[in-house]
């Protein structure tokens, strides 16, 4: 086997986290030796650089940010065989109108109870730490790839080392739309579209809770082994600054499975194409906390079929994309396409807005806290919420979602309060929804 094909392979199995998988067989530092011990932290180390290395041979810069992530700067171009990246979206629909074939929805233009109607207050952006501080960025020309932080995962982690590096990662599942064994809070939308948008509410609870994730986020799916896209918020202690929030995408081309080419977070595997200079996947959230009765922050995200490539858009840029040919080539694509005809290709036919929680030891009860960790029927201040929703339903043009129930998988654990509608141009639509898990009564 290959070097290249050998990465490969390792990556896809330690990005595994998938449902009804067994827990992870790591020993406990404890029991090794100071030489053994010492011996699997430098294979570790050395496994995670020699990855770095080959996926970017080419790094121009390498930084560090205020909240502690390693950012490495590469030239956009050397992403793409020929050098040429696919051109964004337009940035405005020609018409924000309901499909004909959709239904009415009466509550979109009625008035709101007075009491749901003080609910309807500005919220501030969210954005990056280099939409913040433009002095941070790298050198012109060059685009920000969020690294790996094995040292700080290590720290984290200071009484697992596993005797094989595929392992250290184990515990990180990716997000399961369709998955049981999880808990979830979520709006679903069924029929023909190419995209959403919408705004995710960012809190920063106490953490995840040993290996459990937290994700709040938008998914795209079709096909059986399912293909999807799916962008928002991730707290998990695989991700630097560890369990604080972060940006995130997530591909996926066949079901379960993992690797290059075929699904995997950010830029851990290759799939992702990075096109802008100051929003990457992988990217803090930190400096945009919503505090309880306070400051309320939402993130907004986007993903977009367009021209054949997916685009993902977050804290208002086109991030990058997940390009139309396998390998970003251009078409005819040489090793075929990323999606097939049958999944995400050239539509998509679901749409998920949801919160998740998830534990290795799922179904039983999980401690992590969703969205603030307040339950939904707390409402604003207090609850998280996603607000104005969209569906692009053509290439151009896109609707308010307007149908549909909000469903939860255990609403004494984690619940959902709506959705609701208004007139409000902010707030057209939007759901609540959260909770504190097993540490709530009636949740076992």
């Amino acid at each position: 086997m290959n070097a290249n094909r050998f990465l490969a392979t390792v990556l896809a199995l330690f990005l595994l986290g998938l449902p009804g998988c067994t827990k992870s067989t790591i020993p406990e530092a404890e029991g090794l030796s100071s030489a053994e011990y010492e011996k699997r932290r430098s294979r570790i180390v050395e496994f995670f650089e020699q990855r770095r290395d080959q996926m970017r041979p080419d790094v121009v810069a390498t930084t560090k940010t205020k909240s502690g992530q390693t950012i490495d700067w590469i030239r956009p171009e050397s992403q793409v065989p020929g050098g040429k990246l696919a051109t964004p979206p337009s940035e405005d629909f020609d018409e924000i109108i309901q499909p004909k074939s959709d239904l009415e929805n009466p509550y979109l233009d009625t008035e709101l109870p007075k009491a749901l109607q003080e609910q309807l207050r500005p919220d501030e952006t969210a954005q990056t730490e280099f939409q913040l501080d433009k002095s941070a960025m790298g050198p012109p020309g060059t685009v920000p790839v969020v690294r790996f932080d094995v040292e700080s995962y290590l720290k984290e982690h200071p009484t697992y080392l596993p005797k094989d590096p595929i392992e250290i990662l184990s515990k990180v599942p990716p997000p399961a739309p369709a998955s049981n064994d999880r808990y979830y809070a979520v709006w679903q939308r069924f029929g023909d579209v190419f995209g959403s948008i919408g705004r995710i509410n960012i809190w920063n609870t106490t953490g995840p809770v040993g290996g459990e994730t937290s994700i709040a986020q938008v998914a795209v799916i079709r096909g059986t082994p399912m293909q999807a896209i799916e962008a928002g918020k991730i707290e998990h202690s695989a991700f630097a600054p560890s369990k604080r929030p972060v940006f995130f995408t997530y591909f996926r081309t066949n079901g379960a499975a993992s690797g290059d080419w075929v699904a995997g977070y950010n830029a851990l595997v290759d799939g992702w194409i990075q096109v802008s200079s100051s929003v990457a996947p992988g990217m803090s959230l930190v400096p945009w906390e919503s505090r309880t009765d306070g400051s309320q922050f939402s993130l907004d995200v986007e993903v977009r079929l367009w021209e054949g490539n997916w685009w993902v858009k977050a804290a208002g840029e086109w991030a990058g994309y997940y390009p139309f040919c396998k390998g970003a080539d251009s078409r005819p694509c040489a090793q075929g396409t990323l999606f097939s005809a049958a999944g995400i290709r050239d539509k998509a036919d679901r749409l998920d807005w949801y919160g998740e929680i998830f534990d290795e030891s799922a179904p039983a009860a999980t401690s992590t806290d969703m969205g603030s960790g307040a339950f939904a029927n707390q409402r604003w201040g207090k609850a998280a919420y996603f607000r104005n929703l969209l569906f692009t339903w053509a290439p151009t043009k896109a609707w308010w979602w307007n149908a549909g129930s909000i469903s939860t998988t255990d609403s004494a654990c984690y619940s959902a309060d709506g959705p609701y509608y208004s007139s409000d141009p902010n707030w057209r639509n939007w759901f609540y929804y959260g909770g504190p898990g097993k540490e709530a009564a009636g949740c076992t």
